[in-house]
C-alpha cells in the first residue's frame, strides 16, 4: 500500500513536522510505503531545489498512491490541492489536526461532505499513531 504524506510546508510555517514525522513513522510501522516523505524534513525545500521537477514528482505520486493523509492545521492552499487531486480519484483522505486549534480549522477539512474524506483531531502523538494505524487498517481490510 502507497499513502502520499501532505502537510504545509511554504513561509517557514513547520511547526508542525513532529507530529508529520510521526504520522510518518506509524505508516512505516504499519508496512505503508510513504509518498512524498521529504515533507518530514524542515529544510525541505532548500533554495537549490527545483520546483518544477518538484511538481512533476508530486503529481506522479498523486497518481501512484492509494490514500493520502495529511497534517492540516496550518491552512496551506498546496494541501488542498493535494486533497482535490486525490478526492477526484475517488481515494480516501485522512485529515489530521492539532485540537487544540479545532476553532481555527478550515469547514472544508471538518466538514467535507466526501464519504471518502475522514477528519480527525488529535491530541497527543500516541493518538495520531492510533489513528494512522486505524485508517491503514481499514484501508487494508478493504482491499481484502
Amino acid at each position: 500500500m502507497k499513502i502520499y504524506l501532505s502537510t504545509a510546508i511554504t513561509r517557514g510555517r513547520r511547526e508542525y513536522v513532529d507530529a508529520v514525522s510521526r504520522i510518518r513513522d506509524a505508516l512505516k510501522d504499519a508496512g505503508v510505503e510513504v509518498l512524498n516523505e521529504r515533507v518530514t524534513d524542515t529544510n525541505f525545500p532548500t533554495p537549490q531545489t527545483d520546483r518544477a521537477q518538484t511538481m512533476r514528482e508530486l503529481s506522479g505520486w498523486l497518481e501512484e498512491a492509494d490514500a493520502l493523509i495529511a497534517e492540516a492545521t496550518i491552512s496551506s492552499t498546496g494541501v488542498g490541492c493535494e486533497l482535490t487531486s486525490v478526492q477526484m480519484q475517488g481515494k480516501p483522505v485522512l485529515l489530521l489536526y492539532d485540537a487544540q486549534f479545532g476553532f481555527r480549522i478550515s469547514d472544508w477539512v471538518t466538514l467535507s461532505p466526501d464519504k471518502n474524506v475522514k477528519a480527525c483531531p488529535y491530541r497527543d502523538q500516541t493518538e495520531i499513531e492510533r489513528v494512522v494505524k486505524e485508517f491503514v487498517g481499514r484501508l487494508s481490510g478493504a482491499k481484502s
